[in-house]
């Protein structure tokens, strides 16, 4: 991971809210969850892994947000000053029959978006035309043959028809390949860097999670050994040749970390980042704790209210969660403390 940028005003400010205990503005980035229906079949996913413990049932897979709700949801989680939206789900947003309209919405307030998708269901040049700014589209493979391990339901012509749509978009739309990595794929590390470069794409790996039933799909002990001293190093190497952007760096800290048991970086969620889930529940981070309801009030009280106050001095207290330990945020987080080192570092 290169240097990062010069601060805005904002994140100085969200920063500052942080050393303070108590934010200085709105999130800078607001997560709706817009449905749980899901066409693919991860094996890792906790949602549709066909090998799950304990799987959802049909009354969660069909939960889906009304256009009513996603619209003042919104409206309201801009007025706190939200910078970026991210779409998403429980499962997969483009099958979501509004989803090109709630884009179109999010676009018309003047806000950065991402929408984190599988990318098959994608109309590609029609996300380009509605100004999507960013794609996180989840791979987790770098050959036709990983990608069928991984998505089972999904012909091996899946994976060059995904590839097309992404390099079709090159200029247009960033996009991140997110490469989960796991017992699967754990070999296609460099192999990752060259596809990234191929689409022009920026390589996005994290630790792949085990829900139970899934635990066949853990790194072995050697994969691990060989990502954190063979695999990262060469992928970082190729990618600086090739100009690929990544998150190596941290995504070997989280690898380490996750290791030796080490607690991870300090939380920054409760100053950078919100989740309103499909049904309308408020979540800190990704981990899905409440902290509030968007039928209970506006979004902004319930930010500053004593529900939120409360996490963010637990995870302060360094008090976190079990989830804690595969951090969703992980990368945020990362990024933010070497930010927070850097702005200490040039204070006078």
């Amino acid at each position: 991971m290169s240097k990062p940028p010069p601060l805005t005003a904002n994140q100085r400010l969200r920063l500052q809210g942080y050393l303070d205990g108590m934010p200085r503005l709105g999130p800078e980035t607001v997560h709706i969850d817009i449905t749980n229906a899901c066409n693919l079949d991860c094996v890792t996913c906790w949602n549709y892994a066909p090998g799950l413990a304990s799987p959802k049932d049909m009354a969660w897979k069909a939960l889906r947000m009304g256009a009513p709700a996603f619209h003042r949801i919104l409206a309201e989680v801009a007025a706190s000053g939200a910078e970026r939206i991210i779409l998403s789900g429980g499962g997969e947003p483009f099958t979501h029959p509004d989803i090109h309209d709630f884009i179109a919405a999010v676009k018309a307030r003047e806000l950065a978006l991402t929408v984190i998708t599988n990318g098959t269901l994608c109309d590609f040049p029609t996300l380009a035309e509605l100004g999507v700014d960013q794609l996180l589209v989840n791979m987790s493979s770098a050959s036709a043959e990983s990608y069928v391990a991984y998505h089972p339901n999904q012909p091996p012509e899946t994976f060059a028809q995904l590839l097309d749509g992404i390099a079709s978009i090159q200029g247009r739309i960033g996009v991140n390949l997110v490469q989960v990595i796991n017992a699967i794929n754990a070999a296609e590390l460099p192999a990752m860097v060259d596809l990234a470069h191929q689409v022009g794409a920026r390589l996005s790996c994290k630790l792949g999670d085990t829900p139970p039933g899934t635990e066949a799909c853990a790194l072995s002990k050697e994969q691990r050994k060989a990502l954190l001293y063979r695999d990262i190093p060469a992928a970082r190497k190729q990618a600086k040749a090739l100009d690929v952007r990544h998150n190596l760096e941290a995504f070997a800290a989280q690898l380490a970390g996750s290791r030796n048991g080490d607690a991870p970086p300090p939380c920054f969620a409760g100053y950078l980042y919100s989740r309103v889930f499909v049904d309308g529940r408020i979540f800190f981070c990704c981990e899905h704790i409440d902290v509030g309801h968007m039928n209970a009030g506006p979004f902004e009280p319930q930010w500053r209210g004593p529900a939120y106050q409360a996490l963010r001095q637990r995870l302060a207290a360094g008090q976190g969660f079990p989830g804690c330990a595969r951090c969703g945020k992980h990368d945020m987080n990362y990024t933010a403390a070497r930010q927070l080192a850097a702005m200490d570092a040039a204070a006078p």
